[in-house]
């Protein structure tokens, strides 16, 4: 048995024999019903579940491919990452109920990765392929998963110019192909959403190595720090 182990923000998880194993929650089993919902709508760039071993830990194909961490990425990444969201996003349509380890937020236009970001990504390249971690997947409307896009793809860095923020936030918009709604959305809730990662990072127990990180204090930091994103994205 071929077995190496690999981190991830809040579990262990284990390569064995070329299938992921990784801690399962309430929430798995619905994972694993949208998994195999968009696999069916012509979506192949997500793991394929393979249930659960004798730990009770759910069972996952293994994306090959570098895991993205860096920051700022390229218009190759950006771009590409953005498609993949809309992809992703479409092929959700129609998926109904489940149990999610976070409350819909409405209107449930899609079924939301949640925790759309570089380290969710698998790379080839500057080309987003994959997309990992679906643990915070939730009923929502198609700017949730979009904002934190434009945030983890345009925003982090508060000391990169404002018109490269900008810039960067309409290409990933543009790139995915968002309608005046979803645009609105981003920026009217993006702030408002990074103060909720914020009180996340605070009371939840699991993170505990983004609490000693003060991710919460970059997260309430950046969220005073967001741009009008009006004039850029829902009347460029």
């Amino acid at each position: 048995m071929h077995r190496v182990e690999l981190r991830g923000g809040l579990n262990t998880v284990w390569l064995i024999d070329n299938r992921v194993h990784r801690p399962a929650g309430p929430w798995s089993s619905s994972v694993h019903a949208l998994l195999r919902h968009v696999s069916a709508a012509g979506f192949a760039s997500a793991p394929v579940p393979f249930g659960f071993d004798a730990e009770g830990r759910e069972v996952l194909s293994y994306l090959p491919g570098e895991v993205g961490h860096h920051f700022p990425m390229s218009d190759e990444a950006v771009v590409s990452a953005a498609r993949l969201l809309r992809r992703y996003h479409d092929a959700t349509v129609g998926f109904a109920g489940g149990e999610w380890q976070c409350p819909a937020i409405e209107p449930a236009e899609v079924l939301c990765h949640g925790d759309f970001a570089q380290y969710n990504l698998v790379f080839d390249g500057d080309t987003a392929v994959g997309m990992i971690d679906f643990d915070w997947a939730r009923p929502a409307p198609r700017w949730y998963d979009v904002a934190y896009g434009v945030y983890r793809f345009a925003l982090m860095d508060l000391d990169r110019p404002l018109d490269r923020q900008l810039r960067g936030a309409a290409l990933f918009c543009d790139s995915y192909g968002a309608s005046a709604a979803t645009r609105s959305g981003v920026a009217d809730n993006l702030a408002a959403h990074l103060i909720w990662m914020a009180e996340l990072v605070e009371q939840d127990p699991r993170f505990v190595t983004q609490r000693a990180e003060e991710h919460n204090q970059m997260y309430r930091a950046h969220a005073a720090a967001v741009p009008d994103l009006h004039r850029t994205l829902c009347h460029g």
